[in-house]
């Protein structure tokens, strides 16, 4: 209403803090075309109830003065200017003389004139390029210009004739140029004009950054990663780099890549052994069996009980034997941790930053969301507008038990709904989908499927863990309120089959100073995907790495 538009566009510029049904109803309003129409603006760096609720900052128009649009560190050329500044300020250039330098989409030959669509990987489209044959460095085109090829072009900006297009680059004039950097040979290039499967481009994993969907997800996967930093900077979290190489396994899971410098020697020498038979460890690099860690959390909360609020943000690795379209052996993990704060903060938390994520990515991507909107998933802006607008669902593992068990007859799952199992993609995905039509949080989890460290609740059956779960997707995001009290932990390690021992550290933070914290653990290509629409997660990566592939 008026009403909800005025009020939020006050209460966003202000320095409040906003109980969490508040914060949760001016997600809402900050998320609607009337707040925009109605003036509402919300910086990144304000502390009011929009930053709370997930107001990402706004894009910037281009300046358009020549210091402004030349990119910087381009001197080598002569300067140039980005396709993606002269794409936004369109018409507005018409009559300037610029420099553009990229690779050749297509090219056309029609010998009184040839046409070049020019990409730089600034942005999805392409600029056109017209050039007079009588241009400088027109003749070294010849043969050598197709898909792929790379030129630097001076000339001037044109009004388009094309109407999807507001302007194209002509170079005509006796001081306009066009300069060939590197020829293809059009017959032996892998990524000639047309469509291909992205099988075909991860085989080609050196040159698929050039097409226009991998670049795109380039382009998305750069933003989330500035938002992620940018959300966790402007509430005052700290970063902190967590260890790849450790001794503790966070999971429980035993799905780890070992960390070994004794095969070096094996084939001359052998193993070396216990007198037990054993491999003898305490000969190894690290003298203990290490691995490549699945999670930076352990190492975090270390840093948590010190300085309240971290996060952390990098690479984590599992030796899981799959092939589906869901799992990496090699993935990126955003792990913060909240101290004093229970599960209720981590869910607050946790949607916070999702929209956060995703408004980010509708403002500064949308060339590119637009294009996956097109060509990879019919109404995913639709859909990504769906998720800002409303607070997610919540509801107690135990409520969407009962919900999936009514729905099942009408549902047909493949797998039978009861109490105590672990939910399959198929139905987290019919709660968020068909029933909720938005994302839902699940909390209050049995505590026999989830880790150790997750806070047992008071009825001995159920730790306070949530998984937050996305349409088209399903899980995206786990968490939990951690075990604070000393005893319960060492009961669930022990119950787990693990060794309090090799935990000593984690222990002691419960020893010395414990506090109640939570957190979660975002997979990050899991967020690409719900942000791209892309379905296989070896396509939001640079370099997929899953069994039996490790090129490039």
């Amino acid at each position: 209403s008026v009403a909800d538009a005025s009020l939020s566009c006050s209460l966003a510029q202000l320095s409040l803090s906003l109980p969490t049904n508040v914060k949760r109803w001016l997600d809402t309003c900050t998320a609607s075309p009337s707040y925009a129409a109605a003036g509402g603006k919300v910086s990144a760096s304000t502390g009011g109830g929009a930053l709370s609720s997930g107001a990402a900052p706004a894009a910037d128009a281009p300046a358009l003065d020549d210091a402004s649009l030349t990119c910087k560190y381009s001197s080598a050329v002569g300067g140039r200017v980005q396709i993606k500044k002269i794409i936004q300020a369109g018409e507005a250039l018409i009559g300037r003389t610029i420099r553009v330098c990229g690779w050749v989409r297509t090219m056309r030959d029609q010998k009184q004139v040839m046409f070049l669509e020019l990409t730089d990987g600034s942005c999805p489209q392409g600029l056109q390029v017209v050039l007079d044959p009588a241009v400088p460095g027109y003749e070294s085109l010849k043969g050598k210009c197709g898909t792929g090829a790379s030129v630097s072009c001076l000339g001037t900006l044109v009004k388009s004739p094309a109407p999807k297009q507001p302007v194209e680059l002509l170079l005509k004039e006796s001081d306009h140029e066009v300069t060939l950097f590197g020829g293809v040979d059009a017959q032996d290039y892998p990524m000639a004009k047309g469509k291909h499967s992205m099988e075909f481009l991860r085989s080609i994993g050196h040159l698929r950054p050039r097409s226009t969907i991998i670049g795109s997800v380039a382009r998305v996967r750069n933003a989330l990663a500035h938002a992620t930093h940018e959300f966790f900077r402007s509430r005052d979290f700290v970063y902190v780099h967590t260890p790849l190489i450790t001794a503790a396994d966070c999971e429980g899971a035993g799905e780890m890549f070992q960390v070994t410098t004794l095969l070096a020697d094996a084939e001359q020498k052998g193993l070396p052994m216990t007198a037990d038979k054993k491999i003898d460890y305490s000969k190894d690099f690290f003298a203990k069996p290490s691995y490549l860690t699945v999670s930076g959390q352990l190492s975090v909360e270390n840093y948590c009980c010190a300085l309240s609020n971290v996060y952390t943000f990098g690479p984590t690795f599992r030796a899981e034997n799959s092939h589906t379209s869901r799992h990496l052996a090699e993935f990126w993990m955003i792990e913060p941790e909240l101290a004093f704060a229970d599960i209720m903060d981590d869910m607050d938390c946790a949607e916070d930053y999702l929209k956060y994520c995703v408004k980010y990515a509708m403002t500064h991507n949308r060339a590119d969301l637009e294009f996956f909107d097109r060509q990879v998933e019919k109404g995913l802006i639709a859909r990504l507008e769906n998720l800002l607008a409303e607070p997610f669902k919540r509801l107690t593992y135990t409520e969407a038990i009962d919900v999936l068990i009514k729905e099942s007859k009408k549902a047909k799952f493949s797998v039978p709904v009861e109490w105590g199992m672990d939910l399959g993609s198929e139905h987290e995905r019919y709660l968020a989908e068909k029933i909720y039509r938005k994302p839902v949080i699940l909390y209050n989890y049995p505590k026999d499927i989830k880790a150790f460290y997750m806070r047992l609740n008071t009825d001995e059956k159920t730790v306070a863990a949530m998984d937050v779960l996305a349409p088209g997707i399903g899980e995206v995001i786990g968490g939990s309120q951690r075990e604070e009290r000393l005893d319960v932990l060492d009961r669930r390690i022990t119950e787990m089959g693990l060794e309090p021992k090799d935990y000593w550290w984690y222990r002691d933070l419960r020893r010395y100073g414990t506090v109640p914290h939570s957190g979660f653990g975002l997979g990050f290509e899991r967020l690409i995907m719900l942000t791209t629409g892309i379905e296989n997660i070896r396509d939001v990566i640079p370099y997929p790495r899953y069994p039996g592939h490790a090129e490039f």
